[in-house]
């Protein structure tokens, strides 16, 4: 496997290259309490997350498992404010915030990179710099009025630091590659500076040597104090990026494993059967 890389990407690289040291401090940026949604369906009963509770720290890479159906996404869009949930709360820095919708969690400092790029985080038919922008307004606005010159230098500032491969900031963010869309996505939410990013199958659909820069690049977001969140399906990816991983299945916390301890078995075990299989 690692010939056949080093053929495509001409150059040396693991498969997934694991970090060589935490960022993680012992400040806690995100909380979430006992988050309870029901499923919108016939069946009132019917439960989607089921009392998830878990924490993420400045710094620290916290990585969501679960198999298809086990509540990752869900939970991303609850705390995201895309879906309300029913009961439960969630704290930045200790303290408690009302999210009833992505702009409240966006004022709070979380942000969050979708599953489907394509669908839900970009403008396809737009171009990079209205892509990258949009949600850091105030910082290239003058008043009512966007500032040409701010926004040319957000663009040219991400472009170096995310090395997104681009024609000019008005090339339409559709014709550029997996990788570079999915760069375009990333900068938007550092020009805004969170405090916490969710990241939702960070690596989907894009090819191995951007799957490369993409983990360098929530490695150097965690050293500069953001608290991410990974959703990945990928158990490789899961245990090269994480400090620690939280499981889930059928809507509920079902174990927790300090990354260097955790093994793909260990995760399986927990994610099919739970913490009480898993010792």
């Amino acid at each position: 496997m690692d010939g056949i890389i080093r053929l495509m990407v001409g150059r040396e690289l693991g498969l997934f290259a694991a970090r060589s040291q935490s960022f993680a401090t012992k400040e806690v940026a995100l909380e979430v309490k006992d988050i309870l949604r029901r499923r919108k369906s016939t069946d009132a009963s019917a439960i989607e997350l089921h009392d998830v509770t878990f924490d993420v720290h400045k710094g620290e890479i916290l990585a969501i498992a679960g198999l298809v159906g086990a509540g990752r996404t869900e939970m991303a869009r609850a705390i995201f404010g895309a879906d309300r949930f029913d009961s439960g709360s969630v704290l930045i820095e200790g303290r408690p915030v009302g999210i009833a919708s992505p702009r409240d969690a966006i004022a709070e400092g979380i942000g969050l990179v979708p599953e489907d790029r394509k669908q839900q985080a970009l403008f396809l038919a737009l171009a990079i710099r209205a892509n990258l922008s949009i949600a850091a307004q105030e910082r290239i606005s003058n008043g009512i009025f966007i500032s040409a010159a701010k926004e040319d230098a957000l663009v040219e500032e991400y472009r170096k630091l995310l090395n997104i491969r681009m024609a000019s900031p008005d090339q339409i963010v559709g014709n550029l590659s997996g990788g570079n869309q999915q760069k375009v996505v990333l900068a938007r939410w550092l020009a805004l500076r969170p405090k916490v990013l969710i990241v939702d199958e960070p690596t989907r659909g894009i090819d191995v040597g951007a799957k490369a820069e993409v983990h360098n690049l929530l490695f150097q977001m965690a050293q500069s104090g953001i608290a991410i969140i990974v959703i990945s399906s990928e158990l490789p990816e899961v245990l090269a990026l994480a400090d620690r991983i939280v499981t889930m299945r059928e809507g509920r916390v079902t174990g927790e494993v300090m990354g260097p301890e955790a093994t793909q078995e260990k995760l399986m075990t927990l994610m099919t059967l739970g913490a009480q299989h898993a010792a």
